[in-house]
């Protein structure tokens, strides 16, 4: 009579346990879509920008030694998301707990196979798990705003760890190809990560490794604009403009059916607080024009042609070099036929920033 008394209570006990898991785990994948309705993202154009993507590693290679459709499709959408102009950088964050293992190296040599330069990529090698990995692009990398690239269910529970730790972010959803078993097999993985991240939230989990914090730099800011249609100027070099610099590689796009013409001149403004512009100042060695080191451009000009791309280096060694922090513009003058002129050149005009 006692055994069956046991067996019983044991069994309500069980039972008990059971029906707590069931609804805990319920209330937990709850929280999580809600927390994530309205802000995972299918569609490239409809995402907004941000500056850095949060790229969550997984195995490049499946259990039968084939690659991995997830982390194929996860590097497809992040390279995607770079040539789009939705984000400036790509932390890959992943595990490399042994040497032989390296979730971030693999994403590295992927994204550059598809065209994301390697400045643009940042490594992290302390992405153990999503926990890790969300909380250390805010604590490390100095992330207050993100795009997450994963699965759908995945992200879901990315997002909120980000929102638990003080993280505006989207997600933006890489494509899943795998069969009903195999997407049964994770779905029911991913329910069961959702509870342990919950858990872990409430006990004050943390990463395993923290360590020093890593500056993301600032990438080139730039607006381009003319006083004539069909003529636009970008920087090409540096992406990251800084007090001081050497040269600018600077690219004319002419989108007119006939040729356009630009030569060496150019002038470098700054912005104003009342939103006008002044030429930066010259070096006072340059700056008379009796000295045999005045500013002389020469009388050059290169032909922009139709519907293509022009590419030249200026130099501004005669400005000032103590550029204080603020918003700047390239001035440049082209023409269009008839020639000669009779009246003044056009100017195209780039804008960027320095930090």
């Amino acid at each position: 009579m006692k055994a069956k008394t046991v067996i019983k209570r044991i069994a309500v006990g069980l039972g008990a346990f059971l029906l707590v898991v069931v609804a805990f785990t319920l209330y937990v994948n709850i929280r999580v879509e809600q927390e994530a309705k309205g802000r995972i993202y299918t569609e490239m154009d409809s995402l907004p920008y941000n500056k850095v993507a949060l790229l969550l590693g997984t195995n490049p290679i499946n259990r039968w030694g084939r690659p991995n459709s997830y982390f194929t499709n996860r590097i497809n959408t992040a390279a995607e998301l770079y040539h789009a102009g939705k984000v400036d950088f790509i932390i890959a964050s992943g595990d490399n707990h042994i040497r032989q293992y390296d979730e971030p190296t693999a994403m590295r040599d992927s994204l550059m196979a598809h065209g994301v330069p390697e400045d643009r990529i940042i490594l992290d090698f302390a992405g153990f798990r999503t926990l890790d990995s969300v909380v250390r692009a805010k604590e490390v990398f100095g992330c207050d705003s993100l795009t997450i690239i994963s699965q759908e269910d995945h992200n879901a529970r990315a997002l909120y760890l980000a929102e638990s730790n003080g993280i505006s972010a989207v997600a933006i959803s890489a494509p899943i190809r795998a069969g009903r078993w195999v997407r049964t097999r994770l779905a029911l993985r991913e329910w069961l990560a959702r509870d342990k991240m919950m858990l872990d939230i409430w006990f004050g989990k943390q990463p395993h490794f923290l360590g020093e914090r890593i500056e993301i730099p600032e990438v080139l800011k730039q607006k381009s604009y003319s006083t004539a249609a069909g003529m636009t100027v970008r920087i090409v070099e540096p992406d990251i403009v800084k007090a001081g610099i050497d040269s600018l590689i600077v690219e004319f796009r002419n989108i007119r059916d006939i040729e356009g013409m630009t030569g060496e001149w150019f002038r470098i403004d700054k912005k104003s607080a009342d939103g006008g512009w002044k030429e930066l100042p010259y070096d006072r060695k340059y700056e008379n024009a009796d000295e045999e080191l005045a500013v002389v451009f020469n009388a050059v000009g290169w032909i922009v042609r139709p519907d293509t791309t022009f590419r030249m280096t200026v130099k501004p060694w005669f400005y000032k070099y103590d550029w204080a922090p603020g918003t700047y513009r390239l001035a440049k003058t082209f023409s269009y036929p008839p020639y000669p002129r009779t009246e003044p050149s056009d100017t195209a005009f780039v804008e960027f920033q320095i930090k």
